[in-house]
C-alpha cells in the first residue's frame, strides 16, 4: 500500500479523506450516476474516518516526526555552543562532515537513519561521541546538540524542548526531508 512519508496518522488519514471528497465531487470517474445523497454519505464517511484516526492519534500521544517542532530554538543555541567545542573539530562547523569524519545531517539523516526512532541516532552518538570519551555529556545536552542538528538539517523549532530520555526520543520518528 503506497504511504505517504513525512505524514503521521492524523495526515495520512486527512490526505484520504480529502482524495475521497475530491473524487467524490469530480464527475470524471464513475460518479456520474450517484445521488447527491450518496455522494453526500460518502463524503461524510471520509470526515468520520479522518475524525475517528485523529482522536486515536491523539490518544496514543500521535506519532511525530523530526519535523513536527521537536525542540526549542534556545535548546538548538545551547547544542550548538557544545558541538563548537567538541564536535565540529571532526565534523565540520556545518556538520556536513569532513576528511576525519562523516556527515551527522543531509544524507546521514534522510538515509542511514530514516523510519529509525530520533532514539536511535541520540544513543549511537551518547555511546560512541566524542570518541575516547563517550558520555562527557549529560543526557540532556546530548539531546541539545540533537536540536542543533535537526535544526541545521532544516527541521523546524516548537515550543517545547527535546528530552534527553528514551522514552521522549522514542516517540519521534526521523523521516526524510520533504
Amino acid at each position: 500500500m503506497w504511504r505517504p512519508t513525512g505524514l503521521g496518522p492524523v495526515g495520512r488519514t486527512a490526505l484520504m479523506a480529502a482524495a475521497i471528497a475530491a473524487l467524490a465531487a469530480t464527475s470524471a470517474f464513475a460518479f456520474d450516476n450517484m445521488s447527491p445523497e450518496q455522494r453526500a454519505a460518502l463524503e461524510a464517511k471520509a470526515i468520520d474516518v479522518a475524525a475517528t484516526d485523529g482522536e486515536t492519534a491523539a490518544a496514543e500521544g500521535g506519532e511525530r516526526t523530526i519535523f513536527d517542532g521537536v525542540y526549542t530554538a534556545e535548546q538548538a543555541d545551547r547544542g550548538m555552543g557544545f558541538f563548537g567545542t567538541d564536535c565540529a573539530t571532526c565534523h565540520s562547523n556545518t556538520a556536513r562532515g569532513s576528511s576525519a569524519a562523516p556527515g551527522l545531517i543531509g544524507y546521514t539523516l534522510d538515509n542511514k537513519y530514516a523510519d529509525e526512532s530520533l532514539f536511535t541516532y541520540f544513543d549511537y552518538m551518547r555511546s560512541n561521541m566524542p570518541p575516547g570519551n563517550a558520555g562527557w555529556f549529560t543526557d540532556q545536552e546530548y539531546a541539545d546538540i540533537v536540536a542543533y542538528l535537526l535544526e541545521l538539517h532544516g527541521a523546524p523549532a516548537g515550543d517545547t524542548e527535546l528530552e534527553g530520555t528514551e522514552e521522549a526520543l522514542s516517540t519521534i520518528t526521523i523521516v526524510p526531508t520533504p
